[in-house]
């Protein structure tokens, strides 16, 4: 019997209401809705409860569809390679029968990707193409409703007449999904290249850490999560920096304090770009910013509300990577309204859709 079918209790339920991907309000607005209230609102003060009085099938159906909503936060990253004059269009130059699968195919993974997705043309543009997919994660060590876990990815490219750019942008929302598209964006180019479109000679270029100096590197992130071409979405506030300060210099009396004490900083609150570390920008050559996380609104014709983008380079922190890729998510989605009936993960795209052309455009004016 297939256990996704089957109500957890007990242990398997307890175990299932702790993971973190479930939040205290989810619990909250199921225990509300039975008519109890607790003394202490904590997670820790809703998940006995449940326990012991169980869960229905539509309370376990709306837990798993927002535990999914949260495991499913895409993320994006962004490539460009030159190409040649009066090349083939893109959609051309992928070969007919073009399999997917054995790209991707890996001996001994712990996934598969799901179907045969193919490239298709956006909007009937044959020189902005892009590609689906969807893989399927097992892992046995996890708990019975974590076997198998699906996740979606999207790789599109798009050339531009008016420059020489292939402008490439990967969207996963796991580390699999992750490691596919790479995948399959390097075995795009090999065929760009084996047909003339790109030079053989030429390498991808990707937005990285080690690509500015530290004083541009704050321009860039700070000009990124505010200054948007774009109209339908606008910049409310900066709630989040991260930076280290740069060790192979002398601190400036102002960050003194900061010498040999301080190796990373995050600074959570409120109008955080008028701080005297944005403000002053003195000390901008004296520290490595890697992340910036900001709130805005949106307004479309068809849907309104805010959210919160996140710009980072984590493998800067995480893996101590000067070849750290930038990374944009978006972290939250409200709806003001909703005429279509969007999903939030729909909506996540269509945002991240919305930073390209300044992400690329700022990257071209303040990298080395």
């Amino acid at each position: 019997m297939n256990k996704k079918y089957l109500l957890p209790y007990g242990d398997a339920l307890r175990e299932f209401l702790n993971d973190s991907g479930i939040v205290k309000s989810d619990l909250r607005a199921i225990i509300r809705r039975r008519g109890v209230f607790v003394a202490v609102e904590e997670k820790a003060s809703y998940v006995p409860i449940l326990v012991r009085t169980g869960i229905t099938p539509l309370e376990l159906i709306e837990l798993n569809a927002n535990l999914k909503v949260r495991e499913a936060n895409p993320k994006r990253q962004t490539q460009s390679i030159k190409c040649e004059t009066n090349s083939a269009n893109l959609m051309t130059a992928i070969p007919a029968g073009y399999k997917i699968n054995d790209v991707v195919k890996k001996e001994f993974s712990n996934y598969k990707l799901l179907g045969n997705p193919s490239f298709k043309s956006v909007e009937n543009d044959l020189n902005h193409i892009e590609l689906d997919f969807s893989v399927e994660r097992y892992d046995y060590t996890q708990s019975w409703n974590k076997n198998t876990s699906q996740f979606s990815g999207k790789v599109k490219f798009r050339k531009k007449d008016e420059t020489l750019d292939i402008n490439i942008s990967l969207s996963h929302t796991s580390e699999e999904t992750k490691e596919v598209a790479n995948k399959i964006a390097a075995d795009v180019i090999k065929k760009l290249k084996k047909v003339g479109c790109v030079k053989s000679s030429e390498k991808t270029k990707k937005i990285r850490f080690k690509d500015f100096t530290n004083t541009n590197r704050v321009k860039f992130l700070q000009e990124l999560s505010r200054k948007q071409l774009n109209q339908e979405l606008y910049f409310k506030d900066t709630e989040d920096i991260g930076f280290c300060p740069d060790a192979s210099m002398d601190f400036p009396d102002e960050i003194s304090w900061m010498q040999e004490k301080v190796r990373n900083l995050v600074i959570q609150g409120k109008q955080l770009h008028s701080t005297f570390f944005i403000k002053n920008k003195a000390l901008h050559k004296h520290i490595k910013m890697h992340k910036i996380e900001a709130s805005y609104s949106f307004d479309f014709s068809e849907y309104s509300g805010t959210c919160v983008i996140s710009f980072e380079f984590p493998d800067f922190i995480t893996k101590d990577s000067a070849d750290a890729e930038l990374l944009i998510r978006v972290n939250g989605v409200r709806f003001k309204e909703n005429k279509t009936g969007i999903t939030q993960s729909k909506m996540k795209e269509i945002l991240l859709s919305q930073l390209e052309e300044s992400k690329l455009a700022l990257y071209k004016e303040h990298s080395n």
